[in-house]
């Protein structure tokens, strides 16, 4: 059934985009694109014991972008409150239902970026679908996640391109200004880019944000909504800050409507890491986003 959200953002995305646009942003949602590289990852989660911050999303259930839902062992997961925006209310215990006829993972609350309930070296894998945009200050979260993956496990990281949502009008955060984040110790009550936010977010691809009076009272109060976006990636970004982590890419995919996938490993101790294929002219990922084409990180 249509409900009034999605009129709205169809109506939206024909006037923004056009005939073409609406088709094809239909497509993704009926025909939902898989990672052409997915089964040669698959082996990494099955039978496996991960952790999810945020979520559940329908992007790791089956038959959508990146498939895991159904091949893990088991997923806990850790969210911000045990009331969002997304979830509704959420109780910690093993209460976390991510796919049908599997047994729930243990369900956390606690910041993505101090997840110290959770001890060194737990989990074969992390997941991570559009949450780093929301924190303040992704690279401590992403030292959190780092810390509690195995040697040789698996991060899999999903953020929204700015090309195919509210934030195309922003433009794209530096890395230097996310390690000036981690050096500050920049907290969740950051309003850095506040201003910023009010002034450019396109309103007219975000109608599930309701009325200009509603968006605002939910920006103010952030530290409770965390609906704001306090960084905007395109690929490359997303490219350099995991490189900037550590860690080993493996595959690197952009999608439409608006997703960016990355997928990388931790490194055993003392192994030298080398992303330099998915950097700069010498990149070999491809992207149908036009910012991304007019860079040099695409191909």
């Amino acid at each position: 059934m249509i409900n009034a959200v999605m009129l709205k953002t169809a109506l939206a995305t024909l006037k923004n985009d056009g005939v073409s646009g609406l088709f094809t942003a239909v497509h993704d949602r009926v025909f939902p694109a898989q990672m052409s590289s997915y089964d040669d990852f698959k082996h990494l989660f099955l039978g496996k014991i991960g952790l999810e911050i945020g979520g559940p999303t329908r992007l790791f259930k089956r038959g959508n972008l990146v498939p895991v839902y159904p091949d893990a062992g088991r997923i806990d997961n850790c969210n911000f409150s045990a009331q969002t925006l997304w979830e509704g209310s959420i109780v910690e215990g093993a209460t976390f239902r991510y796919h049908d006829g599997s047994e729930p993972g243990v369900q956390y609350v606690a910041e993505a970026t101090d997840l110290n309930m959770i001890a060194d070296d737990t989990y074969e894998f992390v997941l991570s679908s559009h949450v780093v945009e929301h924190t303040a200050n992704p690279i401590q979260a992403m030292t959190e996640w780092k810390r509690v993956l195995k040697e040789q496990g698996t991060l899999v990281l999903v953020a929204p391109h700015l090309e195919g949502t509210f934030d195309r009008n922003r433009p794209v955060t530096t890395l230097a200004h996310m390690i000036e984040d981690f050096e500050n110790k920049t907290p969740e009550t950051d309003t850095t880019h506040l201003a910023e936010i009010l002034a450019l977010h396109d309103m007219s691809r975000d109608p599930a944000a309701g009325s200009r009076a509603d968006f605002e009272q939910r920006c103010a109060d952030n530290l409770t909504f965390r609906g704001m976006h306090h960084h905007v990636f395109d690929t490359a970004l997303l490219v350099e800050l995991v490189d900037h982590m550590g860690l080993q890419i493996t595959a690197v995919e952009a999608f439409r409507p608006f997703n960016i996938v990355v997928i990388a490993r931790k490194p055993a101790e003392g192994e030298a890491v080398s992303n330099e294929q998915f950097r700069g002219e010498n990149s070999t990922w491809a992207s149908p986003f036009q910012a991304d084409k007019r860079g040099t990180a695409a191909k």
